[in-house]
């Protein structure tokens, strides 16, 4: 998953409304920067672009420093597959409402959920309003749009599994004012917006991204994303298409590297066959490490123990006994995705912790470890539940046995009924796919949610198959109804 596509966060430009005279006083220097004139050349849609890339870092998408990833605390936290060793205290009580099942409308996680999405949005929306009247190279131009339709699809497509219904925007917003009577708008329409987002980004992106150009979209992600898409709304006959153009396409192998080498900072963004898309991290103490090693390290163990030069774990994802136990024997994934303990001198010390993201000799909070977005592991076992689903069981199982194989595992028989490859595939997805944000999408996607969490002692409520609304949004515009239950 390395990279070298730069990753840094586009400089907010100052908006300039006066209508005076143009004389010498009001003339804008040449060296300021304003959205009059950053929108020129290609250079400055470039920036653009790497701008609204830079939002997957935010931490209200993938973002990690400390433990403040909210797709990953909503993902993990808020499922059986995780819960969090820090210490409870007032300054981390967000935590653990999250574990608790108590949320509160001023959450954190969810304000910054909502507030990151829609930075990303804004960065995606004056891409696609300024395009249009630029002089540019017109390839670069068509580029450039699908990577700002792709980014968008990607930011509403998580608002609306998170929150349903939101505040749809697809243009340039000038005046923060324009906010205040935005009202809610149909899960449905949204969805339109993403299918035609998607489809513009998979006739336009690349089919091939250089290794120079490492964290940038493919038609391959715009390929899965659809067909992730369409499982959600449970059309699997366009989910099964969508997602077989990605397996024929011949770019992507889940037996080439080893399930270790996937997440590994030595494994190469030209060889590693599973990543379709990631986040770009890079150590170096410029602003663009990672701290997803050193705060997935037992709570206030010092790092020195685990290679990493000062600092203390953050007990962030501590992984659950039930989901260590949901591997199998042999399972290779397990060695590679969770300790059991850790060494305190000559002491063995019982604490789960994942090592997924492990990358020993560097600084807390500088990691160079890429997050993955999108896998090759997930299109095959998306694709094989699609086809399940539709009653193509026997020919789905086999695409479930790739993915069993690298983990050294014996084939399922295809002999498996409908409802057993269903539940087979629900395990086969919660282990290849830990500790990467996906467990409560899951669950809530094939309607289990409820079910497999009241049954292992969770205080789950029907209602918390969404998110609230955050309190400072509500406040801000009144117009802003709450999801029910809240």
């Amino acid at each position: 998953m390395k990279k070298y596509f730069p990753v840094y966060i586009l400089f907010f430009v100052a908006i300039i409304f006066n209508s005076c005279s143009k004389d010498f006083l009001e003339q804008t220097p040449e060296t300021s920067r304003t959205t009059d004139n950053v929108y020129k050349s290609a250079s400055d849609f470039y920036n653009a672009v790497v701008g609204a890339y830079s939002t997957l870092k935010h931490n209200g998408l993938y973002g990690n420093s400390s433990s403040s990833s909210a797709l990953l605390m909503l993902g993990e936290v808020v499922s059986d597959n995780s819960d969090d060793g820090a210490t409870r205290a007032v300054s981390n009580v967000s935590i653990f409402e999250l574990e608790d099942f108590n949320f509160s409308l001023s959450n954190t996680y969810f304000s910054s959920a909502w507030t990151g999405h829609y930075v990303g949005i804004a960065r995606a929306n004056t891409i696609l309003s300024r395009l249009p009247e630029a002089s540019i190279d017109a390839g670069l131009k068509t580029r450039y749009e699908a990577e700002a339709r792709f980014l968008r699809a990607l930011f509403y497509f998580n608002l609306v599994r998170l929150f349903g219904d939101v505040q749809l925007v697809t243009t340039q917003t000038t005046d923060p004012n324009e906010g205040y009577g935005i009202t809610r708008t149909s899960t449905a329409q949204i969805y339109e917006l993403i299918i035609n987002d998607l489809t513009v980004a998979e006739a336009s992106l690349p089919s091939s991204i250089p290794t120079g150009e490492a964290g940038r979209a493919s038609r391959w992600a715009a390929k899965a994303l659809l067909g992730k898409l369409y499982l959600t709304q449970k059309d699997y006959p366009k989910a099964a298409a969508k997602l077989n153009e990605v397996i024929t396409s011949g770019q992507f192998n889940v037996t080439a590297n080893s399930y270790a080498a996937v997440f590994s900072n030595s494994t190469s963004f030209s060889v590693n066959k599973d990543v379709i898309l990631a986040v770009q991290y890079k150590s170096g103490q410029i602003g663009q490490g990672s701290a997803i090693w050193s705060s997935n390290l037992p709570w206030n163990v010092g790092g020195t123990a685990f290679g990493v030069s000062g600092g203390s774990g953050g007990g962030f994802m501590r992984p659950t006994a039930d989901m260590e136990a949901e591997y199998e024997s042999g399972d290779l994934r397990k060695a590679a995705s969770i300790a059991a303990s850790y060494q305190s001198g000559t002491t063995t010390v019982m604490e789960r912790h994942v090592v997924k993201y492990r990358q020993t000799g560097t600084i807390a909070g500088e990691a160079d470890i890429d997050f993955p977005v999108l896998r090759y592991a997930d299109v095959l076992l998306m694709y094989a539940e699609a086809l399940n689903e539709q009653g193509q069981t026997a020919t789905a199982i086999p695409f479930l046995n790739q993915i069993r194989t690298r983990a050294g595992l014996l084939n399922k028989p295809t002999t498996m009924t409908q409802s057993e490859t269903r539940l087979a595939i629900e395990k086969e997805r919660r282990v290849e796919l830990a500790f990467e944000g996906h467990r409560w999408f899951d669950l809530i996607r094939t309607g289990r949610y409820l079910q497999v969490m009241t049954s292992k002692g969770y205080a789950t409520k029907d209602f918390h198959k969404l998110f609230p609304i955050p309190q400072r949004e509500t406040d801000l515009n009144n117009t802003l109804s709450q999801n029910q239950g809240y």
